[in-house]
């Protein structure tokens, strides 16, 4: 099954804190994987997991190899950590541990996944949302979530996929009013088009198709068009994608990371080096 472009965010600062006035190239680059693979020429027969061995962080600092294990404190109860600052979608809890979260009554069921440690799909969510069908969860080696992929239910698109573009502006409008700092990324096809040149004669031509194009399914489901955003505030990046499977079936995707975590797992490292 081929799977579109999926280009999901990496979340981490090298060095300080979050600056919302940072420059654009340089925030884009802190949340935008450079390494992702847009089109996945070998994909099995599920777009989900297909999906998910896209969704690679760019920071090799990152890499399970490259954080000690750090002593965490053991808490009592999933309310203790319960405030405001670490309420996560789908009401699920950010830094919470597996226990933890088994605790809020949610089903965890192991997953695989190359580049992370401690990752579950999650069901019987406190908070679900309808118009996804999936959420996975990652906790890593320090036992805290930091990760949330969300994963939409598949439509039944048209060629202009006119169903996943409303899906994809709903939410965008809804993460740029939780989150903030809106940046949407957009790469079109290339077409070629047939034009009269000042002879009259007929040459053709390349021109960029335009998002929602009568043939833009079939571009995002081959991966010569892309279309993603990215949110975030000081505490949570998030970033909206569109995806299309094999068998056309379109689906947004959006993967949330929570920066202060990151951050912290981070200073811990470097002061121990």
């Amino acid at each position: 099954m081929k799977i579109s472009s999926i280009v999901i965010l990496f979340f981490m600062l090298l060095g300080g804190s979050i600056a919302l006035a940072q420059a654009p190239d340089t925030m884009r680059n802190v949340l935008i994987d450079d390494t992702a693979v847009y089109i996945d020429k070998e994909a099995s027969e599920n777009a989900v997991d297909a999906a998910r061995k896209l969704l690679r962080e760019r920071p090799q600092t990152l890499r399970k190899q490259n954080f000690p294990k750090l002593r965490q404190k053991s808490h009592t109860s999933t309310a203790q950590i319960v405030t405001r600052s670490m309420s996560a979608p789908f009401g699920l809890v950010w830094g919470a541990s597996i226990n933890e979260t088994k605790n809020q009554g949610i089903i965890l069921t192991p997953i695989e996944e190359k580049d992370h440690v401690n990752n579950f799909s999650a069901t019987k969510l406190p908070k679900p949302i309808s118009a996804f069908n999936k959420v996975d969860l990652t906790f890593g080696e320090e036992n805290k979530l930091w990760r949330i992929i969300a994963y939409g239910k598949f439509l039944d698109d048209d060629a202009s996929a006119s169903k996943v573009l409303r899906e994809y502006k709903i939410y965008s409008a809804l993460l740029a009013q939780k989150y903030g700092n809106k940046q949407e990324f957009f790469t079109p096809a290339q077409i070629d088009v047939v034009e009269k040149n000042e002879k009259g004669k007929d040459v053709t031509i390349s021109k960029e198709a335009p998002i929602g194009n009568p043939d833009f399914l079939n571009q995002l489901q081959q991966g010569t068009a892309t279309l993603y955003s990215t949110f975030h505030n000081d505490e949570v990046g998030a970033a909206l994608a569109i995806n299309v499977d094999g068998n056309k079936k379109s689906y947004i995707v959006i993967d949330y990371k929570n920066l202060k975590i990151l951050k912290a797992q981070e200073n811990k490292t470097l002061d121990a080096l």
